[in-house]
C-alpha cells in the first residue's frame, strides 16, 4: 500500500498515525518532494484533481470526498481491503 501525503498536511498526519496503530504497513510518498513528481501527477490525473492523502491499494485508488470523507471512514476502507 502507498500513501500520498505532505508533510504540511494535518489530515495526512492523521491516517499515518492511524494506519501506524492498527499495524498496517505502508510506502508514503511526499507530493513534495520534486523527485516523485512524475508519479505524482500520474496519480492526480487518475483521480481527477490534486488532492491528498490518496492511498493507492492495487487496484484502488482511493480519494478525499471520492472514496472517504473523513479518516476514520478512510482506516475502515483500508482495513477492507487489505483484507480481500
Amino acid at each position: 500500500m502507498r500513501i500520498y501525503t505532505s508533510k504540511n498536511c494535518q489530515y495526512c498526519k492523521t491516517l499515518k498515525d492511524g494506519l501506524i496503530k492498527l499495524k498496517i504497513d505502508f510506502i508514503e510518498i511526499d507530493v513534495d518532494l520534486t523527485k516523485n513528481a512524475n508519479e505524482i501527477e500520474k496519480i492526480y490525473e487518475l483521480v481527477g484533481e490534486p488532492v491528498i492523502p490518496i492511498i493507492a491499494i492495487k487496484p484502488h485508488l482511493l480519494a478525499p470526498k471520492k472514496s472517504f470523507n473523513t479518516i476514520n471512514e478512510a482506516l475502515s476502507l483500508i482495513q477492507s481491503l487489505i483484507k480481500e
